[in-house]
């Protein structure tokens, strides 16, 4: 007999059409991570009315495999978006479905992704919920960006280099390797989570991006089009 979960905060990040009346969902739980799921009747029942991307609320499914079976999905509130915290919101949601394994259990990572789909609700400032929310999911996989040279406190008056493997080191003056630089001072402030500054703000959009790229992958985001349409 399948064992069947308690039911389970769970935010919905994808879901596509599957066989004839059928859809897979990708959703994030509270408890048990990332989980793909089987919901049947997905058309017939009316369940796409509820269970879409941004749904939040509670499941329950049974099964141990890598896809699982929707028994229930009960929903407590729709993340209503639109213009470009639409974008950055499925921006979230794909870099969630992209990174994180499944059922590897995420508390902090759940927690901070409801945080930033709130901020981003609210409409507050793009920039620092976004970027905040990176800077916590790198951390929470494992690949947090260590602000110093080597050990050795970052300087605000020196320019630097940024590898995703090697950390920070100073920027040569008279190189000319096209690489991006990263001014002291807007690294700081990035290590404070202050992203008050325009310029921190573009450095640590930057920043997140390389430190994001050998995770990723050589597949493009999805929703970072949307930015450029």
């Amino acid at each position: 007999m399948p064992s069947t979960a308690p039911m389970a905060a769970a935010l919905i990040l994808h879901v596509r059409p599957y066989r004839e009346s059928s859809a897979i969902v990708q959703m994030l739980t509270q408890g048990q991570g990332r989980l793909a799921g089987v919901l049947r009747g997905y058309r017939s029942k009316k369940h796409g009315v509820v269970m879409q991307p941004f749904s939040v609320g509670t499941v329950a499914w049974a099964g141990r495999s890598d896809l699982v079976t929707i028994q229930k999905f009960e929903t407590q509130h729709f993340i209503a978006l639109h213009g470009e915290a639409l974008y950055a919101g499925f921006y979230v949601l794909e870099l969630l479905t992209r990174l994180l394994r499944e059922r590897q259990p995420e508390p902090q990572i759940f927690s901070a992704a409801m945080c930033v789909l709130e901020a981003l609700e609210e409409n507050d400032p793009l920039q620092p919920a976004l970027r905040s929310f990176e800077l916590t999911l790198l951390q929470q996989l494992g690949y947090a960006v260590d602000f110093t040279q080597a050990g050795e406190p970052l300087q605000a008056s020196a320019v630097y280099r940024f590898e995703p493997h090697s950390g920070f080191r100073l920027a040569q003056k008279s190189a000319s390797d096209g690489a991006r630089r990263f001014g002291g001072q807007a690294l700081l402030d990035i290590a404070a989570a202050d992203f008050s500054a325009p310029a921190t703000q573009e450095a640590a959009k930057h920043l997140m991006r390389a430190a994001l790229a050998p995770l990723l992958g050589d597949k493009p985001l999805t929703s970072r089009k949307m930015f450029q349409r």
